[in-house]
């Protein structure tokens, strides 16, 4: 019994919480149990063809694919019973002025307006299934292109079913310009979109472009409107308040929401206020809670206002339960599924993340006293989900955010944040301008102004839709197409567990069993590979100019740079900076597979080419001492091996080089690279063929940009600096940022798990600091760090009762142990007991 509570004394635990942040926290975790939440709420114009449920940013959770049907027809029961009815005309304005009216509709006059006990923060209530404001033909139209006979669900479906990967227009994604709001008003950019429509033709003013700039000119009034009935709340309760102390608060809140977010800032609470309320719209405007809806450097451009109030006289630790009511509100995006979702809803998909710290021009460290601040409410909130912190890290960061941030990962399980390393971050994004030719809009002069959303993806601010989680392309699958000729080696099954005809797919690349060399070998790979790539972009381009024409964001659109100039949507490609990822998944699978082709076939001669393929077929049962040498014997990339790690640059090279040749038809998107698995690597274990490093059809494959479960014998140092060369290494003569090369501007997810004990003293601890200062010369972009120790784990697969609240370092994110089902509870085990393939 003595073990059992030492294991669960271990478990992080919140800390220093006022009463007022203690209820609040508590009543979240209540779940169900709450007399409220924020479940998704429907409303329909009540026409028989209205839809309800966007699949088109839905696909790349291949479970949705299936469900749509049942999906979109729950919505619309619920919402036939919320009409919204619409005035006269309503049809014959753009999609986008009609999606405007119906938000602006449903978020002041249908959705309740409320205010928690205690609460600073006001806007509670944002997830929601609207109309999707289509005519019946334009419906018709939308449903052939997704479900029909060569629509994009079921291509989806096959392409997902035979291990190529998902895809799909994802919602969110991207960092909106919150600054020009806290520091502006949307009045401002209410009275930008008037100029700019009265200087149109009548011509333009009637079609288009008029339409986008109406849109957007009716969801600035929404924001103005909808904080205008929150004060109309503080006043209705302020009377009824159970402390002088209380009353004055909301009534001081009203007559902020009467200024904010119309208005600009003028302190610290109401630029926070000014930050929620458009934060919360944009998800109602997507119907998508959450989403990697992200914030960027929160504290560069908040200080002035966090400075500005404590300069008149507001305490410090006040302005730290503001911040602690906004991480709560964050954390209601996971209501959407509190009813139907495992542990009440709550997951790990929405990423609301901000960045703090890091390096400003001229590799200037930007930490201020709202950076300390912000350390401090991590420490005190955790284990909590949202939002996400991504802590920058660089050369000049100073040991006192250093020290802070190993002090905070020891004794955090999960660690509380990620962390980005701005030099590896910024030579990626300085390699995206240049391969996108973009370099007015990203170059030296404002290239420290990149964040992060979602997990740890790199974008742009405020200008920015690169699309980071929309293509999820298993590169291992470029392999079996080289094995078999360019077909499925194996069989593929679809939904209903019928086999897929195998077919000449990819090109024909020749039958390995007559390849020479292991060169003749690589160029059929590299054919499959560019096959794969082309591949993917072609479907994943009907699903983008379905989203182009048919779902308008006309609200996001207000806090994107780029959409009123050109009179477009952000979905039709409004913004300045447009990007689209295609996220490579395996990679070290890939790499390790090659190299065992290498080692086992050509330069040992261990086995045949015939031998090797009857082997994989067979799922290697039989095999068994062939199968130890490759997974024993065979070079891995992960242990700091140059020959291992060339091949792995060499594959990187490849495969990234074609992301930058296409772009996409809907949105005029640039295609781009980046290594962000989320957990894919564990869905197409059981679809992805035995594969010839030693991994049989069931186990997992390797995450993002990390080495394959147990092929880092050789500790953490060697691990990141495989990484570090995969992504380019370093050229004193020609590199991206300084002398740094990053082949993926999007970033690459990197987890290391260690045990407590790496961190048991302050030796230790000052071992780990020079770890990352060394990740920051040779590692990558960002680093997930796990402090676990697999006794805990194994208990709370035992005892999930006793670990609710139990986190755990995923890839790009984190997320409750207890939630996040069998099979990647038993890989996090593996992953930490080092257990190999």
């Amino acid at each position: 019994m003595s073990d059992k509570k030492n294991t669960l004394d271990m478990l992080k635990k919140p800390k220093n919480l006022s009463p007022r942040i203690k209820w609040l926290r508590d009543f979240y975790y209540k779940g169900r149990d709450r007399e409220w939440n924020n479940e998704y709420l429907s409303f329909s114009t009540g026409e028989p063809w209205d839809l309800l449920y966007d699949m088109t940013i839905n696909t790349i959770t291949y479970e949705e694919v299936r469900g749509y049907r049942v999906t979109e027809d729950s919505a619309k029961q619920i919402g036939l019973s919320h009409v919204v009815r619409v005035p006269d005309g309503f049809y014959a304005q753009t999609i986008a002025e009609r999606k405007a009216w119906f938000n602006k509709e449903v978020m002041l006059h249908h959705v309740p307006i409320e205010i928690f006990p205690g609460d600073l923060i006001a806007g509670g209530r944002f997830n929601l299934r609207v109309s999707h404001c289509l005519t019946k033909e334009e419906t018709q139209e939308r449903e052939e292109m997704l479900c029909g006979q060569n629509g994009f669900s079921p291509r989806c479906d096959e392409y997902n079913n035979r291990g190529f990967g998902n895809l799909g227009p994802a919602a969110g994604h991207l960092i909106p310009g919150h600054q020009k709001i806290i520091d502006f008003g949307l009045r401002s950019e209410y009275e930008y979109y008037e100029k700019l429509l009265s200087e149109l033709s009548p011509q333009e003013r009637e079609g288009a472009h008029g339409g986008q700039l109406r849109a957007m000119m009716t969801s600035c009034l929404m924001g103005k409107e909808l904080a205008e009935k929150y004060a109309d709340r503080c006043e209705e309760l302020a009377p009824q308040a159970n402390t002088q102390e209380r009353k004055k608060e909301l009534l001081e809140m009203a007559k902020m929401l009467r200024r904010v977010p119309w208005e600009p800032a003028t302190n610290f609470w109401e630029a926070m206020l000014s930050l929620w309320i458009p934060h919360m719209l944009i998800m109602a405007d997507e119907n998508y809670p959450g989403a990697g809806t992200s914030f960027g450097n929160i504290d560069r451009y908040l200080y002035p206002y966090w400075k500005k109030s404590l300069e008149q006289g507001m305490d410090r630790e006040f302005g730290k339960e503001i911040l602690k009511c906004f991480f709560i509100h964050c954390n209601t995006a996971y209501d959407a599924a509190i009813q139907v979702g495992c542990n009440q809803g709550i997951t790990a998909g929405y990423g609301q993340l901000f960045n703090f710290s890091g390096a400003g021009k001229g590799g200037v460290d930007v930490s201020n006293d709202l950076t300390m601040a912000l350390f401090e409410v991590i420490d005190d909130m955790t284990p909590m989900l949202e939002p996400k912190p991504n802590v920058r890290l660089h050369r000049n960061t100073p040991d006192v955010v250093l020290d802070k941030v190993v002090d905070m990962v020891s004794h955090s399980q999960g660690a509380p944040f990620l962390i980005n390393f701005d030099e590896r971050a910024m030579a990626g994004m300085m390699r995206e301008a240049k391969e996108g030719h973009v370099e007015k809009l990203i170059n030296e002069d404002n290239v420290f102004e990149y964040a992060s959303v979602g997990c740890m993806e790199n974008t742009m601010v405020g200008n920015d839709r690169s699309e980071t989680v929309n293509c999820n392309v298993v590169l291992v699958k470029a392999v079996e197409l080289a094995l078999g000729d360019g077909k499925d080696l194996v069989d593929h099954y679809d939904f209903a567990g019928k086999p897929y005809p195998i077919r000449q797919d990819g090109p024909k690349t020749g039958d390995p069993r007559d390849f020479k060399d292991f060169e003749q070998f690589y160029r059929a790979f590299e054919e499959q590979i560019k096959f794969v790539i082309k591949k993917s972009v072609d479907l994943y381009n009907l699903g983008d100019l379905m989203r182009a024409r048919y779902s308008p964001t006309p609200f996001l659109s207000v806090l994107v740079k780029g959409c009123a100039e050109k009179g477009k949507d952000i979905v039709e490609g409004g913004a300045e900076l447009r990007f689209c990822t295609i996220e490579g998944v395996a990679f070290a699978t890939t790499v390790d597979s090659l190299l065992a082709v290498k080692y086992l076939v050509y330069d040992e001669k261990i086995c045949t080419m015939d031998e090797l393929l009857t082997a994989l077929k067979a799922n290697w049962e039989g095999y068994e001492v062939l199968q130890a040498i490759a997974k024993n014997k065979a070079p891995k990339y992960g242990r700091d091996d140059d020959e291992a790690d060339a091949l792995a640059k060499r594959i990187m090279d490849l495969w990234t080089a074609e992301c930058w040749k296409y772009r996409t038809v809907g949105s005029d998107e640039q295609f781009r690279p980046g290594m962000l698995s989320w957990n894919y690597w564990v869905t197409y274990a059981g679809i992805t063929f035995a594969t010839p490093d030693g991994r049989k059809r069931g186990q997992f494959l390797s995450n993002a940009i990390c080495p394959s479960n147990g092929a880092d014998i050789n500790g953490p140092t060697a691990n990141a600096n495989s990484v570090g060369k995969a992504l380019g290494g370093k050229d004193w003569e020609a590199g991206d940022f300084e002398h740094y090369k990053n082949s993926l501007p999007n970033g690459a997810s990197h987890t290391i798990t260690f045990n407590p004990t790496v961190l048991r003293d302050p030796e230790h601890k000052k071992k780990f600091k020079t770890f990352l200062k060394g990740y920051i010369e040779n590692g990558g972009t960002a680093l997930q760090i796990n402090i676990l120790d697999v006794d805990m784990l194994k208990d709370a697969q035992e005892h999930p009762e006793d670990y609710s609240t139990l986190l755990v370092r995923v890839t790009g994110y984190n997320a409750y142990f207890t939630s996040i089902g069998k099979e990647l509870q038993n890989e996090i085990i593996a992953r930490e007991s080092h257990q190999k393939f």
